[in-house]
């Protein structure tokens, strides 16, 4: 039995274990462990007293709502990092900002579960275009049904960071993720502006998302998966397999890149996992491997030299 199918098999088999029997208050737990960041040195003062309860209403947010449409991911909860970069107010309640978004998950080895358990990196984003209406005495009630400038952002990150996720560990798994994150994009709203109408090269969430559901991008997400569940996860126990695993997800994800105009996700997957390709392949035996890696990913050459001067 091949390696991929066993994998393959014990996930779905206890993915369906994990959702028939888990105890119904399972239910209540919180799907991320969240960190809220306030960047507010351009404010002024009166501004920030405005905000001075922003950082507790979203972690609240974030720990007392449920995202997740299974109970799968209550085994660990999603490390999410979310900071808002404030550049200037109206002086009432309208804001503009840049938000940063980072998701991280466990990686699933011998480690998981003990004081050595490691995460990686999945989701990794600066929002450049945020506008949003908040005040503190604002009801934080989620409602995917009807667009909040402020919470339908909160919401559309959970889905990203929730799609991501997925895909690490099911072969294109994330699809109803992304498609209530898309559901966000297409409300009906005062201000498009980030959500569906951009400026620069910067995607708006719509292109981040839509690309994600985009058969193009099919081997992307495979890609995806098998760089995580058949090789990170399996990295400490079998190394050799776990390899040859990792440099076919990389070539996989690479040729989906050159084929296409714009890829957003690969570039940004590119961009949070260069050092940490870089450092998976410091043991590798073969110093060479460097010289693939830079011409699947020409874009962090540099990165890649460095690490092939110091490998062993």
């Amino acid at each position: 039995m091949s390696e991929i199918f066993k994998k393959s098999f014990f996930v779905l088999v206890f993915g369906f274990l994990l959702v028939s029997f888990l105890p119904k208050t399972s239910f209540s737990q919180p799907d991320f462990e969240v960190t809220v960041i306030l960047t507010m040195d351009a404010l002024p003062s009166e501004a920030k007293d405005r905000l001075n309860q922003l950082k507790q209403q979203v972690e609240d947010y974030y720990t007392r709502n449920k995202f997740a449409d299974i109970d799968f991911e209550t085994l660990y909860k999603i490390k999410l990092t979310i900071q808002f970069n404030f550049r200037g107010t109206n002086g009432f309640d309208l804001y503009d900002a840049q938000v940063f978004v980072a998701s991280q998950r466990v990686i699933d080895d011998q480690y998981k579960n003990s004081p050595q358990m490691k995460y990686t990196t999945l989701f990794k984003y600066l929002d450049d275009k945020v506008t949003f209406t908040y005040n503190r005495s604002m009801p934080f009630i989620k409602n995917d049904l009807r667009f909040d400038s402020f919470l339908s952002l909160l919401d559309y990150y959970a889905y990203m960071a929730l799609g991501y996720d997925e895909d690490s560990y099911f072969p294109r798994g994330g699809n109803r993720y992304y498609q209530k994150a898309l559901d966000l994009c297409n409300k009906p709203m005062t201000d498009r502006s980030g959500w569906t109408e951009g400026g620069g090269g910067k995607p708006t969430r719509s292109d981040l998302v839509s690309e994600m559901l985009n058969s193009r991008f099919d081997n992307f997400r495979q890609g995806l998966w098998e760089y995580n569940w058949l090789g990170l996860d399996s990295l400490t126990t079998n190394p050799r397999n776990s390899y040859k695993y990792i440099l076919a997800a990389i070539e996989k994800i690479s040729n989906v890149k050159k084929k296409e105009v714009k890829a957003y996700n690969i570039d940004l997957f590119f961009e949070n996992k260069a050092q940490e390709i870089g450092t998976i392949f410091q043991n590798y035996g073969d110093r060479t491997v460097y010289d693939k890696l830079s011409k699947l990913d020409p874009a962090h050459q540099r990165i890649y030299e460095e690490f092939k001067a110091k490998s062993k």
